[in-house]
């Protein structure tokens, strides 16, 4: 498997457990060994929870009448910890996410959280490399990320008020799901 799919992988696994509710800490070493790292903090489910849990659909109708399943998406927010603009989108975005039910996965280009994502994941440099390879790296920077697909989005770069990044999100998933990016 190409290198860079490893990160993308390793970072949906990463919301994923973060979604369950996982604590990771994470290190400069391998996406292998990082996977691995992950796994051992997975909780073990007693006899009666061995049958998997469906994800509950959350739905979102775009603008051009499709629906999508917001649970095949994921939004990744780039960030630091210090940026004036992250400080005022931050907050926005959270709220954005638990209103409209899309998932979200925080990184921080400079390894530091903020008040809003104080435990934000640093961009090792193979993620940097996935997500920005012809993008300049500011912050803060959305990408739409298809969970089965690992087909990364740009979404907006810098500050948007919930009115733009809603209407930019709705655009890009029309075209992610023309592209045949959905499931």
């Amino acid at each position: 498997m190409p290198r860079h799919l490893n990160a993308v992988l390793s970072a949906a696994l990463l919301v994923a457990l973060s979604m369950s509710g996982a604590t990771v800490a994470m290190a400069a070493t391998s996406t292998r060994d990082e996977i691995a790292r992950l796994q051992q903090h997975v909780p073990q489910r007693s006899s009666s929870e061995t049958a998997p849990r469906a994800t509950p659909a959350r739905i979102m109708t775009l603008s051009n009448g499709t629906r999508v399943n917001l649970s095949d998406w994921t939004v990744v927010l780039f960030m630091q910890g210090h940026c004036s603009f992250c400080q005022k989108f931050d907050p926005l975005i959270k709220a954005m996410s638990a209103q409209h039910g899309f998932p979200l996965f925080v990184y921080t280009f400079d390894g530091q959280g903020d008040q809003t994502f104080p435990e934000a994941i640093p961009a090792p440099p193979d993620v940097m490399r996935t997500f920005f390879p012809g993008l300049p790296v500011a912050s803060p920077t959305t990408f739409l990320v298809n969970v089965h697909t690992l087909a990364t989005y740009p979404i907006i770069q810098g500050a948007a008020d919930e009115a733009a990044f809603m209407a930019r999100l709705d655009t890009v998933l029309q075209d992610a799901t023309v592209q045949g990016g959905s499931r």
